[in-house]
């Protein structure tokens, strides 16, 4: 950590598209020391928030490396500690968690002398310090995690793989360069347990999330590039339903609308939530909601797009990239809203029904462009989000903590 010097900004009282009439409690703060450092996930702990993405190394000379990193801050949002992947290798982390113990588990990605991306995982204790060495996970083709889960033998590693997959027919195989949904499960020391074969069809299939079900399995949701059923075209939705080792018991598409994609969703007592985005990034992207039953095989309960804006005709196009579950019965939502310079956090709640929940929605941001990665709560209703703040050729991450 010598030599690092983050720069910390702190705002109170900043604009809202909606505010309520009680004091705000509002805490901004962006970590940076170069251009291109990045928040991609966040975690709460017993005595702060984890934060993990792209740290630019400014020691290493002219051309900065972006490491892989991890950011220790306090419930003031005041940085405690950080470290990144030493080496020449540069890399991003997507995806950090804490566990029962309390120890640090993250996973993302490095590149090697091909620049071809390697699964990392790193394992930390509360302060930082490694518990064991990174473990990189090699492969002829780029393979990068996404989320990792906390499992009784270790841990259950969702991630992207685009080796060649053989026979390739319609359900087992698929061609090099063509992404597939990689599951690895690995133990407390970070080695390999049993091989779980890719999961996917023919062209591209990408997780976004894993989470474990409520029948001693798991549950991957992601977008695919392949139609099934009529009126789908462009992405779709997949889930896939895991057994308790990780093996593919029922896998699913669902779609109808336009280039669906999926963000992240949430396991409920019935069924699962899932949230995403239709159309492309341009300006008829909007955000969408499915109520899938827990028998995925059936139809989804309900399905609509999560209009943020009710009262006007013409809607600002905004992308979700995170869900969490927030109060008794009500999720968050988070991304960002409207495009280019012009794009603000955009952090929102919805009820059980995907209904945003009125005076329960924040758009905020400042020069540049602005966009919120992932958000949790706590037990005090507080809301914190991590994300990247840019402008021209620099970005910051960005750390944001209130209530509604």
């Amino acid at each position: 950590m010598k030599g690092k010097i983050f720069i910390v900004i702190i705002f109170i009282l900043f604009s809202s598209c909606e505010k309520r009439g009680n004091e705000d409690y509002t805490i901004l703060k962006f970590y940076s020391e170069a251009y291109e450092d990045t928040g991609n996930s966040i975690a709460l702990g017993e005595d702060g928030y984890y934060l993990c993405g792209q740290l630019v190394d400014s020691l290493t000379g002219i051309n900065p490396m972006k490491k892989v990193g991890v950011i220790k801050a306090g419930f003031d949002g005041n940085l405690i500690g950080e470290m990144k992947t030493f080496g020449n290798t540069e890399g991003s982390a997507a995806k950090i968690i804490v566990l029962e113990d309390g120890t640090i588990a993250c996973t993302g990605y490095v590149l090697d002398n091909t620049l071809q991306k390697d699964i990392i995982v790193l394992h930390l204790n509360p302060d930082l310090s490694e518990i064991a060495p990174p473990r990189v996970y090699q492969s002829p083709g780029n393979q990068y995690g996404v989320d990792i889960l906390e499992i009784p033998e270790g841990f259950l590693l969702l991630a992207t793989t685009d080796v060649k997959r053989e026979p390739s027919d319609l359900y087992t195989g698929n061609a090099a360069g063509k992404k597939d949904i990689l599951l690895i499960r690995i133990g407390h020391d970070l080695e390999p347990l049993i091989p779980i074969p890719a999961v996917g069809f023919i062209g591209n299939d990408e997780g976004v999330a894993i989470k474990a079900d409520l029948e001693g399995g798991y549950t991957v949701v992601g977008t695919t590039d392949r139609s099934e059923a009529a009126g789908q075209s462009g992405n779709n939705i997949i889930i896939v339903r895991l057994n308790s080792l990780g093996s593919t018991t029922q896998p699913r598409i669902i779609g109808g609308t336009k280039n669906e994609t999926a963000c992240d969703f949430e396991v409920l007592s019935d069924g699962f939530l899932i949230t995403g985005n239709i159309g492309t990034t341009g300006m008829d992207q909007q955000g969408y909601i499915w109520k899938m039953p827990t028998n995925i095989s059936e139809e989804p309960e309900f399905e609509h797009k999560i209009d943020i804006e009710p009262s006007l005709t013409i809607k600002t196009p905004y992308a979700l990239k995170a869900m969490c579950r927030y109060k008794t019965n009500s999720f968050l939502l988070a991304g960002q809203y409207s495009t280019g310079l012009s794009a603000r956090l955009l952090i929102f709640s919805v009820d059980a029904s995907g209904t945003p929940v009125e005076n329960r929605k924040k758009i905020t941001g400042g020069t540049g462009t602005q966009v919120a990665n992932d958000v949790v709560t706590d037990g005090s209703d507080n809301i914190i989000t991590i994300g990247n703040n840019s402008y021209e050729n620099n970005s910051m991450i960005c750390f944001l903590k209130f209530r509604f």
